[in-house]
């Protein structure tokens, strides 16, 4: 069984807007891009790559989707020490 202690923290996990998602992944495939929004949902690092290429794009709306998107993940944080 797993105890928190001084080392280790639980934190809340909010979850990411799938609808939002949906619409980047769209835009991404009018950019000639495919995205796996499965994998976005569980591999941060291919997500972040996907909105750094997304950030990088000529298309105004697709680079605040980006935003929008990258902010989503960065509210559930990368503390090394947090379970979720």
């Amino acid at each position: 069984m797993l105890r928190a202690d001084d080392s280790l923290r639980f934190a809340p996990v909010l979850p990411l807007p799938i609808l939002q998602m949906a619409r980047f992944r769209r835009q991404m495939q009018h950019q000639g891009h495919e995205v796996d929004l499965a994998r976005m949902c569980i591999d941060r690092a291919y997500a972040c790559e996907c909105l750094a290429l997304a950030h990088a794009s000529s298309d105004e709306r697709l680079r605040q989707e980006a935003l929008a998107l990258f902010a989503a993940y960065d509210r559930n944080g990368t503390v090394a020490a947090t379970v979720h």
